[in-house]
């Protein structure tokens, strides 16, 4: 056709230079950062119980504190999945999985911000914060999944609101949530907010305001969509098990224990960030005014006041408010300025309803040479094998020889003490033995949660004594901090090896005459 675009501009737009940058800035800086979690060892642990045993796991086997006690794999789906990578790719697999969900959902919100007629550069500084915002649960862990969820959630939530899509479109939510309930408990954020924007459009008609439900039919599909979403959690293997997990997980008091549970720390960069794009938000929101704001333009700044509690929620906050965003900007009086300045436009017609496939061809074929690379074993720098795996800063992995010569000489099941962050890292290298503790908060309660806190802050000598309760003869510290100088100081524990990131005791003590 004479009208049709030259190659090269059907093969890139604003979305695939945006694709490309996230992608390969997350596999280039995220090697080891992006597996610095320690629950990356044990969901990949976990799956790979599941393949072998070809059931889900209901007992823990992996501490001596629970073990044998009923626990729920709440993200069991998504721990086969990656067990299922790391058996074929290893870290590298993991990580190109991670990255190229985070770039595909990060694009998509930079997509809807390009279609509301932004100009590039806004949008693209807005993404940065963004992602700046987020970047503090950037894991390869089932977390991602509630991230990317959430964002394809609220997608169709913003459009039947606006009028580009039809009610029914809400039904799509439903198979998602089925998804979304085996693979993270975070679909408790999805029921959250379907529940409360389908509530707010029925307040909406009930004032007599205009709004996605016009006719009593309208309200009952609405309500038959929250209701089915709320019954299809329990289509998984543990039935009602499965979302009491998700609430007494929930429910636990864990701020003080658990770093992602904190609140948000202004002068941490990420919690910087959170600040300014609630600003911002609440600044382009005002802009509607004195104008009704529609019910999903006001659902960020509920995940605000969340992600302030809890610095965990900060990438829902993020996402939800550049979607939002989007779609609220053409609305505010703000627009007429940014138009002003050649910084907001209409979206054109042939980007808009335009065959737009022929610009995932670059990434389809970056991301396709990784997985054959890979799989190949072929080592290169970013996209080969041998580029990822877990952050030395963070875990002892000089640790791991001593750890594994242990692991072969041990009694089955037998314990050793360990900080809470060393748990995965334990379980994932000595599979023979048993962690005191790890981050399955929901197993180990609150009572053993927060004794593992006094004592790692203010009694390590408290070791001794669950020394003498259970017996073990190894423990793994961090080089440093409370237990271990007090094991460092006591006759009774000498070093195996000392690193600066780990020390690996042996409890010697000395024979009675």
């Amino acid at each position: 056709m004479q009208n049709d675009p030259p190659i090269w501009r059907r093969l890139w737009c604003a979305e695939t230079g945006l694709f490309l940058v996230v992608w390969l800035a997350l596999m280039f800086c995220g090697r080891n950062m992006l597996l610095r979690d320690p629950g990356t060892y044990w969901h990949t642990v976990v799956g790979e119980q599941i393949l072998d045993g070809g059931e889900v796991v209901r007992e823990d086997s992996f501490s001596f504190t629970n073990g044998g006690k009923p626990w729920v794999a709440h993200c069991w789906a998504a721990e086969v999945g990656m067990a299922a990578v790391y058996r074929h790719v290893g870290w590298d697999g993991l990580l190109l999985v991670t990255v190229t969900l985070l770039a595909a959902v990060y694009t998509l919100l930079g997509s809807r911000l390009f279609r509301a007629g932004l100009h590039p550069l806004p949008a693209l500084l807005l993404m940065a914060m963004v992602l700046v915002a987020s970047s503090h649960q950037f894991h390869a862990r089932p977390l991602i999944f509630t991230m990317v969820l959430l964002a394809v959630t609220f997608a169709i939530l913003v459009d039947v609101e606006s009028g580009r899509g039809r009610l029914r479109r809400l039904w799509w939510i439903v198979p998602l949530t089925i998804f979304w309930a085996n693979v993270h408990g975070g679909v408790l954020a999805g029921l959250g907010s379907v529940g409360l924007v389908v509530g707010g459009w029925c307040a909406v008609k009930l004032f007599g305001s205009e709004g996605p439900i016009r006719q009593p039919r309208d309200l009952l599909a609405a309500g038959m969509v929250v209701l089915a979403c709320c019954a299809v959690v329990l289509i998984n293997p543990y039935g009602l098990d499965l979302p009491r997990t998700w609430w007494n997980t929930l429910t636990m008091p864990l701020p003080g224990l658990i770093q992602e549970h904190r609140p948000l720390d202004p002068t941490d960069p990420q919690g910087l960030a959170t600040i300014l794009l609630g600003a911002g938000y609440l600044f382009a929101l005002a802009g509607v005014l004195p104008k009704r704001p529609r019910i999903t333009w006001l659902l960020p700044l509920v995940w605000f006041v969340l992600a302030c509690q809890r610095i965990r929620h900060a990438p829902l906050f993020a996402i939800t408010a550049a979607i939002a965003a989007a779609d609220l900007l053409p609305h505010t009086r703000w627009a007429e300025w940014l138009r002003g300045r050649e910084m907001f436009a209409p979206p054109r017609e042939d980007e808009t309803h335009g065959a737009r496939w022929p610009a995932a061809i670059l990434p389809v074929l970056l991301i396709g040479a990784a997985i054959v690379l890979q799989a190949a074993h072929v080592s290169m720098p970013v996209i080969g094998r041998g580029w990822a795996g877990p952050d030395p800063s963070r875990f002892p992995v000089e640790l791991v020889p001593e750890l594994e010569q242990i692991n072969a000489a041990a009694e089955p099941n037998e314990p050793i003490f360990n900080d809470l962050d060393f748990g995965g890292f334990v379980i994932f290298h000595a599979p023979r033995m048993r962690v005191f503790i790890d981050d399955r908060c929901a197993l180990h309660g609150t009572e053993l949660l927060n004794a593992y806190d006094d004592a790692w802050r203010n009694h390590p000598a408290k070791l001794d004594d669950w020394q003498r309760e259970h017996g073990f003869r190894y423990a793994l510290v961090r080089t440093g901090l409370n237990f271990d100088r007090h094991l460092k100081q006591s006759p009774e524990w000498t070093v195996v090896k000392r690193t600066a990131v780990g020390t690996l005791y042996r409890h010697s003590p000395e024979e009675e005459p």
